[in-house]
């Protein structure tokens, strides 16, 4: 965070290639003022049809996907910040350029430019979630260890394009 309380942008990538709504996402949404749904775009509006909900039914939908996806660019932004202050421990000549949440698969990617390469580090979702949430043990050691092994190595991960 800045003096002035706001968000910094990060120096890195972050993207969301798939999510998740938690219940407490759907239920905000639900019970959100009119005024806060979003306004529905005509492909929209012809998919409420399509389904047979109304408009407000799908807005509803739509206010519990922005939701799921803005917690989801924050886990990430913080992970990948996370990451950043291991690699300045270690001391590795290296930094994030891109965090993914790519829960259909259920991990993160995190994707690491040395100096002459570029590395994609696969993490869990389970174990960037322990991170994240608990800062484990475990966790922090898995993490750790496949971040050495990914640079180490460059075999560890996948392709980061």
């Amino acid at each position: 965070m800045s003096l002035q309380g706001q968000m910094e942008t990060p120096k890195f990538r972050v993207e969301v290639s798939d999510y998740s709504i938690s219940i407490n996402e759907w239920r905000r949404a639900q019970n959100a003022p009119m005024g806060e749904l979003p306004k529905l775009d005509e492909l929209q509006r012809e998919l409420a049809t399509k389904f047979g909900i109304s408009e407000e039914k799908y807005a509803r939908s739509v206010l519990a996907i922005q939701y799921a996806v803005r917690r989801l660019r924050t886990r990430a932004r913080r992970l990948g910040e996370e990451v950043e202050k291991i690699l300045l421990e270690t001391g590795a000549e290296c930094r994030v350029t891109r965090v993914v949440a790519d829960l259909a698969r259920q991990r993160w990617i995190i994707v690491l430019r040395a100096p002459n390469r570029q590395v994609g580090i696969t993490v869990s979702q389970e174990t960037g979630d322990d991170f994240l949430d608990y800062a484990t043990r475990e966790a922090t050691e898995e993490l750790r260890t496949k971040l050495k092994s990914g640079l180490g190595t460059g075999e560890q991960g996948v392709s980061p394009q």
